[in-house]
């Protein structure tokens, strides 16, 4: 049963020969997301440049953004508006400047880890094109020792093996060469 007051009751009160534990509800305060710089606070009186809500940049809109996801309130790999948001505010109050502080940190090493993750991702694929996946052909017996189906796949990848070894020592040599010049 859910009765208003205007006041507090006392304990014990007895309404229509009922009784049970009175308790005064807390009215829930809105948490506010202003849809103009995606920040958390009151659109009403922002006066920020309007900010894209899929990366947080404020070169472009939403409509024409091409980057990946990131929230400009903690640094992380979702929208801004996303509940996922350390430093989203909850009903018990805003995150204090040190909590923002460690959960963007949080955020950033999230972002990048995603980032690291999808151009690994790519390379793969990549690697599956350049390879081409090998095809299997059943070979009869007599057949076997004079065909052999998949050995120019096995030189492509041989080949495409010593290409890559060949651009990471590239980019190892360059990189030492710009460390010594410094």
């Amino acid at each position: 049963m859910h009765t208003l007051f205007t006041k507090p009751p006392k304990p014990g009160l007895r309404v229509f020969d009922e009784s049970g534990i009175t308790h005064v509800l807390k009215k829930q305060i809105a948490i506010d997301f202003c849809k103009r710089c995606n920040g958390h606070h009151s659109s009403k009186l922002c006066s920020r440049a309007p900010s894209c809500g899929n990366c947080g940049s404020n070169m472009h809109t939403q409509d024409n953004c091409k980057a990946a996801t990131r929230c400009r309130n903690c640094g992380g790999p979702h929208r801004s508006d996303s509940r996922r948001c350390l430093a989203r505010p909850t009903r018990l109050g805003a995150p204090t400047k040190e909590q923002l502080r460690a959960y963007r940190q949080a955020g950033d090493r999230e972002f990048q880890a995603t980032i690291r993750a999808r151009v690994a991702e790519e390379k793969v694929s990549a690697m599956e094109v350049v390879i081409g996946t090998p095809e299997v052909t059943v070979v009869a017996p007599e057949e076997r020792e004079t065909s052999h189906p998949i050995s120019g796949s096995l030189d492509q990848v041989e080949r495409t093996e010593s290409i890559i070894d060949n651009t990471q020592q590239e980019s190892v040599g360059s990189s030492t060469d710009s460390n010594m010049e410094l």
